[in-house]
């Protein structure tokens, strides 16, 4: 009986701590693409390129700092799907993709 609790406790805890895959479409001059961020990886990948990201407390709702070669941006989210690129002054918005 008590391998029975241990078990669901484990199975409990590693359930809570899921990740997730976000997927976006973001507009860059009026020209969409796809941005992909990978909780489980801790990566962004968007234009072909793959970034390493952390969490970033910096945006409004949630978020993410992307670097790669030295190349580096904010992906901030907001409310009902809306996210956002910052980087070097200018914004791209994104929106979340619905199955």
């Amino acid at each position: 009986m008590k391998w029975i609790i241990i078990a669901t406790l484990v199975a409990l805890s590693t359930a809570s701590a899921k990740a997730y895959i976000y997927n976006y479409v973001c507009k860059d001059h009026g020209k969409p693409s796809p941005l992909k961020v990978d909780d489980t990886q801790s990566t962004l990948e968007w234009k072909g390129a793959t970034y390493k990201i952390k969490e970033n407390p910096d945006c409004a709702k949630f978020g993410w700092h992307a670097e790669k070669d030295g190349a580096s941006f904010d992906f901030c989210t907001a409310t009902q799907g809306y996210a956002a690129i910052e980087q070097n002054g200018a914004e791209i918005q994104c929106d979340l993709k619905r199955r």
